[in-house]
């Protein structure tokens, strides 16, 4: 795994401050709740609104820590931003380094195109981690300064169903700009697919006909609400994964069988 440690070390800096600035948004947000706690016309505003809007702010009550933290923070908020690091990150480690003339010169060395692809995963995957228990960790210590109590063990599954999610969509940018070579094809179709069933799981939730759909999209099985208000939902966190693994596996083939441009 020598190759993981050195791209680590290449790219702890940034690493770095997306944590800080994550942490910075948490804290803004999670410090916010202070001044709404208890207000009952944040439940009005809300009940209010139609139903096809509720949909898509999360469809919950933004006067309940539960409600808030879904809303505000766990719906849509933070996983746009770990989207952002996500995708970049993913198109840039193999695509971005061949469109740089670089990739060639590393599988110049006694490494396998398996090896190498393996060791890039893994690496944006840490740094998605990094980064969603950075989301977690000031809601946890502000919990008692800004009365969003809500139980540790279900802060860290919604943060777990938060990786996952990411982690999906991370993987199938790679995949896509790895098996073309182009780092802008794998950011188009990642960022367009998380826009478009974003709006499809959103609507579909106050849209009869659209209602079926839903299960096609990754926001369905990103069942943030019911890890923030009951327990880790296993189903929906396998499925994120179980999707992940089928897309990194497509990802593999695609780098594997075509020839790197030089």
């Amino acid at each position: 795994m020598s190759l993981l440690v050195s791209d680590l070390r290449l790219r702890w800096r940034s690493l770095l401050w997306w944590t800080v600035g994550v942490v910075l948004l948490s804290t803004l947000v999670a410090s916010f709740y202070k001044s709404i706690a208890g207000d009952a016309a944040y439940e009005e505003v809300f009940s209010s609104l139609p139903e096809s809007l509720q949909g898509l702010i999360g469809g919950a009550d933004l006067g309940t820590p539960v409600g808030y933290l879904s809303a505000e923070m766990y719906s849509f908020f933070m996983p746009a931003v770990l989207l952002v690091f996500a995708i970049g990150r993913s198109t840039s480690t193999l695509a971005g380094e061949e469109e740089d003339h670089t990739l060639d010169l590393l599988l110049a060395q006694p490494i396998s195109r398996t090896a190498l692809y393996v060791q890039k995963v893994v690496g944006v995957a840490l740094g998605i981690a990094v980064l969603a228990i950075a989301v977690a960790v000031p809601v946890i210590a502000l919990a008692d300064w800004s009365e969003l109590k809500v139980p540790a063990a279900n802060l860290w599954a919604a943060t777990a169903q938060l990786f996952a999610f990411v982690l999906f969509l991370g993987m199938l940018a790679m995949t896509v700009s790895a098996s073309i070579g182009r780092r802008a094809a794998g950011v188009g179709v990642a960022a367009g697919l998380a826009f478009v069933t974003y709006l499809l799981d959103g609507f579909g939730k106050s849209i009869e006909w659209l209602e079926p759909w839903r299960v096609l999209t990754p926001w369905y099985w990103y069942d943030v609400g019911e890890a923030l208000a009951e327990s880790m939902p296993w189903t929906s966190f396998a499925v994120l994964l179980g999707a992940t693994l089928i897309v990194g596996a497509l990802g593999l083939w695609g780098f594997n069988r075509r020839n790197l441009r030089s």
